[in-house]
């Protein structure tokens, strides 16, 4: 089983930690309880570095990520990001599908789409639950039957085919999706944030300052401070606070790290100054956060 963890980290789960077949193709997909036997691992807190869709057709329970916790049921679909932190409570019976794929998978279709046009793929703000009802898209169903059935042939499946039916999912999904973002932002506006919010993800342990990820985006510091407090209604140093400060709170809850050690990971010249940062942002210093936290989701 090919991960990135130690004894330190919350497991990180790659495509072939699942099959051969999903790393040969970037992609797998699966029904939920089928998936749920045959990975037993991952009820506990774990990430993955591809992207995932979880849809719901039957049954309840609870899907914890970063720190929230998410009602499910028929109709509930789940989209994340790389590097997102999760696990699930589900009732006996609870049914669906789950999807991973990875954006080279995405990139290769002959698509007009980027992953960067859907708004439930962010990595600083996501609202990953889009709750459409039971009976609201009968046709996911049957597009998500007909991609299972494509990947488990008995001989390679057509990539083509699997990007088709994943562009359409994805289609469908985001025509439910509200976030605050849009319509209030110009389609310009939206793909600055989208490309900040990439960044952010990349470079918060070593980008700290608004003048580098505006120099990375070939922007004013002013001119990209402006859309941040406009549209989303924070600052630019807020959202990169925001990131380094969740990184931080999933260190504490999921890995062993000292507060030195995630001090040091974070890339805080004195733990002392990272001690007072957290506190700021949070209201509890790092050792008041990990005695609150329970590490295990029960």
């Amino acid at each position: 089983m090919a991960t990135r963890s130690s004894s330190n980290h919350t497991p990180v789960y790659c495509l072939d930690t699942f099959s051969k077949k999903a790393d040969d193709s970037l992609f797998y997909i699966e029904k939920l309880q089928t998936h749920l036997k045959q990975h037993e691992f991952v009820s506990k807190p774990h990430r993955h570095d591809f992207y995932l869709l979880l849809y719901i057709t039957q049954g309840s329970g609870k899907h914890h990520i970063d720190f929230v916790a998410y009602d499910l049921g028929p109709g509930s679909i789940f989209v994340m990001t790389p590097g997102q932190v999760h696990a699930w409570n589900l009732a006996p019976g609870t049914d669906g599908y789950i999807v991973f794929f990875i954006p080279e998978f995405y990139r290769m279709g002959l698509t007009e789409n980027s992953l960067l046009d859907f708004p439930f793929f962010h990595s600083l703000h996501p609202n990953p639950l889009i709750q459409l009802g039971p009976q609201a898209e009968p046709m996911l169903d049957r597009v998500l039957q007909e991609m299972q059935a494509e990947f488990h042939r008995p001989i390679p499946p057509d990539l083509r085919l699997l990007r088709s039916y994943l562009d359409i999912v994805l289609l469908k999904v985001a025509r439910h999706y509200t976030t605050d973002v849009k319509g209030q932002a110009a389609q310009g506006t939206t793909f600055k944030l989208r490309k900040l919010e990439a960044l952010i993800d990349q470079h918060y342990a070593t980008l700290k300052q608004p003048s580098e990820y505006a120099e990375h985006m070939h922007l004013s510091a002013s001119y990209l401070n402006n859309i941040c407090k406009k549209n989303l209604n924070k600052t630019l140093s807020d959202l990169i606070h925001e990131r380094v400060v969740l990184e931080a709170k999933r260190y504490f809850a999921y890995s062993d790290l000292t507060i030195n050690e995630v001090a040091h990971a974070l890339n805080f010249t004195e733990t002392s100054y990272f001690i007072r940062f957290f506190k700021k942002q949070t209201g509890l210093t790092p050792e008041q956060f990990k005695e609150s936290t329970i590490r295990a989701i029960e």
